[in-house]
């Protein structure tokens, strides 16, 4: 399946939904909760609207992550020279005509925009202000990506407040940058996020980690092929491996640089082979999707060959370097210009990493079950539906139903109540595994007390206090802590800490999801139970049971509404805690940096005695930061991050619990209602038999048509082949 068959889908199942909504909130002929109906499937339009890919590049500082996106894009949209680093995280999405658009943080003045205005006007450049002076829209007219260049390097390059003093306060009001192209060189379900060097700045890292990477969907870390056995950052890599749960695609970029020979996927030798062995030293995983690169071949390719630059360019410029025989068989070839954009490209590699971006997001990536889930929905919602509306077809077209519907009303009711009652059993042994409490002979102790247990002083000083310890003693860490003032040591706490909370929260959010699980499994199959009851309302016999339970196992996201509640925090599991930590982080670093400069800046001591003399003031801040408490930078009270954690996982429970139990008691209610309602309705059905038929048969039809159609999408989501690598 390709991206424009996706999108395709993607259409037809938002106006599925739009159909099913209509039909909720506007016709007489729906059966059941119109609120709980409509916010069930506006939490499912939501996701499919924001159905984007996010594709966030990571790596150090002129590494060539701007270089290789612009080689996706076809031109040279961003800058990319050394001292034009980007220092602010870039989106980039299609949508025309050329436009750049800078969210701010407040207002800019008239004076700042003006400055703006005047700096770009030459390009040529228009800008205009929107969202009453929050944001600054840039349209090209023109359409040349180096008008677009030009015009960032004075609001998101590392050079830019030493060569553009006058825009400093604008730039300092920046929250978001934003590039909409109307470039075919981009999907147009794709967004890329360029972000700055990522051991560069621990606040824009943990932005990166705990804003982006968490809605994103792929990682490409980007790697200088001449130093990959010395790429840092790794741990931080790690953790979004596996605490994340986010796949990384590790691209070994500037291959032009290296010896063809030492290009080698296997990763026997060359780069490959030191980026493993790396890998191996910092436990991460040993099969991992590795690409070699050459960005800057790939993007002089295509600019050969949409006539942006010449031939003699090309065969002029030294960072291409073309081997000689190369360039004397491009010169005497019938089609020069064709043939060397050709064997720029082959050369580059781009054209196999974008095949596999593509095909990891389409086929691979989990983002690409939201479109089956939704059609899952959408097949489930209209199956539901139609229920109620054949119920009170069949009856109007065959009377005699009644007599068995009343005879069998009370053999319904019971088993509904059977129903109810499997559920409740269910939600106990629920709360026993996720509150705490004892269920078939089994103690749990709940999210809470897991984490509690794990927070305590012995495991704290083993994994944080003694590590970092261990860190001041390696090389010359301690001396370049007192030489930059201990922000360095501030740095490795945290990091410290992030290690040993986020370690916690893995094992614990495994037996979150494990419970979540076995609950949802069991849940699904009771509210199978219910569907085939309110089938065999007035069709006895109509219902496939295996087939409702399997949908209802595989098609439920969150559980419909409750998904607009439970699926935030069953997604974001870590990352709801992210403020929380970097709160408590922030305060405690604060803290130890003011206590050190004070009391120990001055003295001249052995590395030993330092350490001994840090050691308490160390711990003391850790131990704040985790079990007690204390104030942050403007001294006003920081909860300790185990309240602030255990809170969450509170809330994390009882929000999954009542979700599953609003809807378990949506559905028994329904058929309850409905079978009540319709022997109360009786006379008036049978006297108005045939406008009833003329009522609802296009209505039954309709549904029916969602429904198949739905269960299309479904097969094709569900039989396509996963591609290996």
């Amino acid at each position: 399946m390709n991206f424009r068959e996706h999108e395709d889908k993607r259409a037809w199942i938002l106006s599925g939904l739009a159909a099913l909504g209509r039909f909720v909130r506007e016709d007489d002929d729906f059966r059941g909760s119109r609120s709980y109906e409509q916010k069930a499937i506006g939490y499912q339009r939501r996701i499919v609207e924001d159905g984007k890919y996010r594709v966030v590049f990571l790596g150090a500082f002129n590494v060539g992550k701007s270089t290789a996106i612009n080689a996706f894009l076809g031109g040279d949209f961003l800058p990319m020279d050394v001292e034009e680093c980007t220092s602010r995280l870039t989106f980039i999405q299609r949508g025309g005509p050329l436009q750049l658009g800078v969210r701010l943080r407040e207002r800019a003045p008239d004076s700042e925009v003006a400055a703006l205005d005047e700096l770009i006007a030459p390009l040529p450049a228009s800008v205009a202000r929107l969202n009453d002076g929050r944001e600054i829209r840039v349209t090209y007219p023109n359409g040349k990506p180096a008008a677009m260049r030009k015009s960032l390097e004075p609001l998101v390059t590392v050079i830019a407040d030493e060569a553009y003093p006058l825009l400093a306060p604008l730039r300092d009001k920046i929250d978001e940058i934003n590039l909409f192209l109307p470039s075919e060189m981009l999907e147009e379900d794709i967004v890329f996020v360029d972000t700055p060097g990522v051991h560069s700045v621990s606040e824009t890292r943990q932005e990166i980690t705990f804003g982006i990477i968490e809605h994103s969907h792929l990682v490409i870390c980007f790697v200088d092929s001449n130093f990959a056995g010395n790429i840092h950052d790794l741990n931080f890599i790690k953790r979004i491996m596996t605490l994340r749960g986010r796949h990384v695609f590790f691209v070994l970029n500037k291959a032009d640089k290296i010896d063809p020979e030492e290009i080698d996927l296997r990763a026997a030798h060359g780069p490959a082979w030191s980026l493993m062995q790396a890998f191996k030293r910092h436990g991460l995983p040993d099969n991992p999707d590795i690409f070699f690169l050459s960005g800057y071949r790939a993007l002089r390719a295509q600019q050969l060959e949409r006539g942006l630059i010449t031939l003699q360019e090309v065969l002029d410029d030294n960072r291409v370097s073309l081997p000689t025989s190369v360039a004397d068989r491009i010169r005497a070839s019938e089609n020069p210009v064709r043939d060397l954009a050709a064997y720029l490209m082959g050369q580059s590699r781009l054209p196999h990493l974008k095949e596999r971006l593509l095909d990891f997001l389409l086929n691979e990536n989990k983002a690409g079950k939201v479109l089956e889930t939704a059609a899952k929905f959408v097949r489930e919602r209209a199956a539901d539906f139609v229920i109620s509306l054949e119920n009170e077809l069949n009856l109007a077209k065959d009377p005699t139903l009644f007599d068995e519907l009343r005879a069998k009303r009370e053999t319904l009711m019971a088993e509904l109540e059977t129903v109810r009652t499997k559920a409740e059993q269910v939600m106990c042994r629920y709360e026993a595994r996720a509150m705490g409490g004892e269920w078939d002979g089994e103690t749990y102790p709940g999210y809470e007390a897991l984490f509690r247990d794990a927070m305590v002083e012995g495991a704290i000083n083993v994994n944080v206090i003694q590590p970092i310890l261990g860190w001041l003693r390696i090389d010359n860490n301690l001396k370049e802590s007192r030489r930059n003032q201990f922000k360095p040591l501030a740095a490795h706490i945290e990091h410290q800490v992030d290690e040993f909370v986020s370690g916690i929260l893995a094992k614990i959010n495994a037996f979150v999801d494990e419970t979540e699980s076995i609950t949802r499994d069991a849940i699904a199959e009771h509210l199978g139970d219910v569907r085939s009851l309110h089938m065999q309302l007035t069709a006895p016999g109509a219902v496939d049971l295996e087939n409702v339970r399997a949908s209802m196992a595989g098609g439920y996201a969150a559980f419909g509404a409750g998904g607009a509640v439970v699926g935030a925090a069953a997604g974001a599991a870590v990352g709801s805690v992210v403020p929380i930590i970097g709160t408590a982080i922030g305060a405690g670093l604060g803290g130890l940096l003011g206590v050190i400069s004070g009391f120990l800046a001055r003295l001249a001591w052995s590395e030993e005695r330092w350490i001994r003399k840090l050691l308490p003031i160390i711990r003391e801040n850790v131990m704040n930061m985790l079990l007690h408490g204390g104030k942050d930078r403007q001294g006003n009270p920081a909860p300790p991050m185990l309240e602030s954690v255990t809170e969450y996982l509170r809330r994390r429970a009882a929000a999954f619990r009542d979700a599953v139990q609003e809807e378990v008691d949506n559905a028994v209610g329904r058929v309850q209602r409905e079978c009540d309602e319709l022997i109360a309705r009786e006379t008036q059905i049978r006297r108005e038999r045939e406008a009833i038929i003329t009522r609802l048969e296009p209505k039954v039809t309709m549904l029916h048509t969602l429904r198949e159609e739905a269960e299309a999408i479904v097969r094709e989501y569900a039989h396509m082949p996963a591609t290996t690598h």
